[in-house]
């Protein structure tokens, strides 16, 4: 081979390798930097979530006993009546409406064991209830920690139609709770645990 087509061909060979591996290392740079990208959204959406979850649970506090009396006789014209207080309770109110067709009750504990004790005491009856055929319905749990919300739609053992919602946050407990299964009453029922803010 002559000495000018050795040089020819070897720099042709090496700006051969140096162009493939330029490509390469570009390649391998966009993958690298989509792959960051990639990374970047899902550090984005993480912490979008965490934020979601730290304001919903900011949101699951226990409404103070005042602000329940206010809104269930302001917002829903409700009769609110104290009631004596059980053991292991600081405070206890019930509240209903002028025809008694809706029947809302605060009960604010002594302390979250109490409340988390009673939570679980109505979800174990409510089992109970759907084991032996004394209710026939759905029965929905939701929410962790300190929060619960517990929901029964159905019929009970002597044919009574029942729609309740249970909420438990911290040392507290609402229920709210109509005879019919109704979609204006399920709305109704809805609506007052929605204004309370839950």
């Amino acid at each position: 081979m002559d000495g000018r087509l050795f040089r020819f061909a070897a720099r042709n060979l090496s700006n051969s390798c140096y162009n493939r591996s330029m490509l390469v290392t570009e390649k391998y740079k966009e993958k690298g930097c989509c792959e960051l990208k990639k990374t970047k959204k899902i550090i984005v959406l993480v912490l979008a979530f965490a934020m979601i979850l730290s304001l919903a649970a900011c949101s699951k506090k226990p409404i103070d006993y005042k602000d329940f009396k206010d809104i269930m006789e302001d917002e829903f014209d409700f009769e609110v009546t104290k009631m004596s207080a059980d053991k292991g309770v600081d405070k206890s109110y019930y509240a209903m409406d002028e025809d008694y067709e809706y029947t809302v009750t605060y009960t604010l504990f002594d302390d979250e064991e109490d409340a988390e004790e009673q939570i679980e005491d109505m979800i174990d009856e409510i089992e109970k209830d759907i084991k032996k055929d004394r209710f026939d319905g759905d029965f929905k749990k939701s929410g962790s920690g300190s929060y619960k919300k517990l929901v029964a739609n159905g019929e009970d053992e002597d044919g009574n139609d029942i729609y309740i919602v249970v909420i438990r946050s911290k040392d507290m407990i609402i229920t709210a709770m109509t005879d019919s299964t109704k979609k204006s009453d399920i709305k109704q029922i809805d609506d007052i645990i929605k204004k309370l803010g839950y």
